[in-house]
């Protein structure tokens, strides 16, 4: 969210720039560096959210974690899992569930 309306004022700043034209053109070449900074600060904490999730499903038992791998890397349905581990499709529903309550408690 952050992400999204420091991009909206950076367009709003860049517009009223253009309408001024007070600065001199490389201000706006500068400040494309600087918004990419922004970007790449997203990303770090974006990448540092990730390994927290990750060290956390560690905690978990092997099926409930093999279920939330396939449903968040693989983009699998419930049923599509349950096929794969050779269950029903509930029962894929139910343990994604279960574990993103085990995930919450960690917190």
């Amino acid at each position: 969210m952050s992400v999204w309306l420091c991009q909206i004022a950076k367009n709003i700043w860049f517009n009223e720039y253009r309408k001024n034209k007070k600065f001199k053109m490389e201000s706006e070449e500068n400040l494309f560096f600087l918004a990419s900074d922004d970007e790449t600060e997203a990303t770090v904490i974006t990448n540092e959210n990730k390994m927290e999730l990750y060290k956390k499903l560690q905690t978990l038992d092997d099926l409930t974690r093999e279920v939330i791998y396939l449903r968040i890397t693989g983009d699998l349905s419930f049923k599509e899992i349950g096929n794969i581990l050779n269950r029903t499709e509930n029962w894929a529903r139910v343990t994604f569930y279960r574990g993103k309550q085990k995930l919450k408690e960690i917190d």
